[in-house]
């Protein structure tokens, strides 16, 4: 159907083998048990009985994928070092014109200064084909390339003592290469500002408030969203048994131009993982948040009627037709692993995602300044995904795994296509001095 075009200029594999080469001959890995570097190789292979994720056009496919990463973990003094950086080509057997190469890497400091001061840094860049499902229902199969980068710091004055207080910046970037989502394309700035309360050592609360800015530079309803949020956070760690972190938010967004309404609600997040006893972990995710989607079509003139010095005479206007989704994505993931051996390891998961909206349909009259709704509804949809894997360490270095899962998607007004199906996959992967 497709011919198969890679659009590959670099391979991973050469690459990792050039990296080992380097590492190998100037004796880095031999006799260097603490050596901060780590090399790992991997093919996978995915078969997916619908991937279009359109059951009114449902194609199945089959993605092989090649990758090599070289991961960092070094510890000097007073200071932490941790990053990777991943490289990967995905053919496709069907879709040959997806073919792409992905980069995926992050990085993070941090050090401790004066006794009472840490500091951290941290930034990631990611670039790789968009999901399918993401992409316009108009288009879902389109290449569709998905860039972010991310930076960010943060100053904590309070280390080790009862009280401490917290200050962070953050900077990201979001791009699409396909023009039918680049009103997505996004820039984000975030400072925020909370104290610390460390009630012992396993149990810590936080209150502070966050401020975002998020500008679209080709969104034609809004150019800007401002959101004001106020974080109430809790975090408890009992090491090798529990770890615990709720976070309730109290959130209000604004827009420009302002004659988009704003939104205020509650969001937050729970993160559970638990460790009864040595081969049974079980993990627990909750969370609840709230977005905005605008959509503009074209201007039209409406007419409406004036009536002067008794005369009745009919008045044009311009005005733009406009869709006001506030949004709200609530989640529930929940996952067990139990290693059965010292080799072998099985997992299973479960995830449901409920996404709804109250919609609003206005006309706004540009020269009146004033605008009129029509219309509106609450819609929404539900995703569910089911999935078990089995892992087998064949040595420290090698390791095998295979995963099954079920997935289902309901049908909404807003993005959402009806689809379901089944996707298995399968990976090798060679690591060269495992750090962990």
């Amino acid at each position: 159907m497709y011919a198969i075009q890679s659009t590959s200029k670099w391979s991973p594999v050469a690459l990792a083998v050039a990296l080992l080469g380097l590492s190998t001959s100037n004796g880095a890995f031999a006799g260097e048990d603490d050596f901060p570097l780590s090399l790992t190789l991997s093919q996978a292979v995915s078969r997916d009985s619908n991937f279009t994720k359109n059951d009114a056009a449902r194609v199945p496919e089959t993605i092989a994928t090649t990758a090599a990463q070289v991961s960092l973990n070094k510890q000097y003094g007073r200071q932490t070092y941790q990053g990777s950086l991943k490289l990967s080509d995905q053919k496709y057997h069907n879709f040959g014109y997806l073919d792409n190469s992905g980069v995926d890497g992050n990085f993070a400091f941090s050090t401790e200064m004066l006794r009472d001061w840490l500091i951290s840094a941290n930034g990631m860049y990611s670039k790789a084909l968009n999901l399918v499902q993401n992409n316009s229902i108009n288009d879902r199969t389109a290449k569709n390339i998905r860039t972010y980068r991310d930076g960010g710091f943060s100053v904590q004055y309070g280390n080790g003592g009862r009280w401490a207080v917290a200050g962070s910046y953050d900077s990201n970037r979001l791009n699409y290469s396909d023009n039918s989502l680049n009103n997505q394309d996004a820039r984000q700035h975030s400072t925020g500002l909370k104290v610390i309360y460390y009630a012992s050592d396993v149990l810590s609360y936080s209150l502070g408030e966050r401020s975002v800015v998020t500008s679209y530079p080709n969104n034609l309803s809004y150019s800007q969203a401002t959101d004001h949020n106020i974080d109430l956070s809790s975090d408890w760690q009992v090491s090798g048994l529990s770890n615990l972190n709720v976070t309730v938010t109290r959130r209000s967004t604004n827009y420009i131009p302002d004659n988009i309404a704003g939104s205020k609600g509650w969001t937050g997040s729970l993160y559970w993982v638990y460790t009864p006893h040595g081969i049974l972990t079980y993990n627990v995710g909750f969370s609840r948040t709230t977005g905005a989607d605008r959509q503009s079509y074209s201007g039209s003139q409406f007419a409406y009627y004036s009536i002067t010095n008794g005369q009745v005479a009919a008045v044009y206007d311009n005005a733009v037709s406009k869709i006001n989704n506030n949004t709200i994505t609530t989640s529930l993931n929940l996952g067990a692993r139990a290693q059965l051996t010292g080799k072998f390891a099985a997992t299973a998961g479960y995830s449901v995602t409920k996404f709804s909206a109250d919609q609003v349909n206005s006309l706004v009259f540009q020269d009146a300044s004033s605008s009129n709704s029509f219309g509106s509804q609450t819609v929404g949809s539900y995703n569910h995904v089911a999935s078990v894997g089995l892992s087998y360490d064949v040595l420290r270095s090698v390791s095998l795994g295979c995963n099954y899962q079920r997935y289902s998607q309901g049908a909404d007004i807003l993005y959402h296509l009806k689809y379901s199906g089944r996707e298995f996959d399968c990976t090798a992967s060679f690591t060269l001095n495992p750090l962990n």
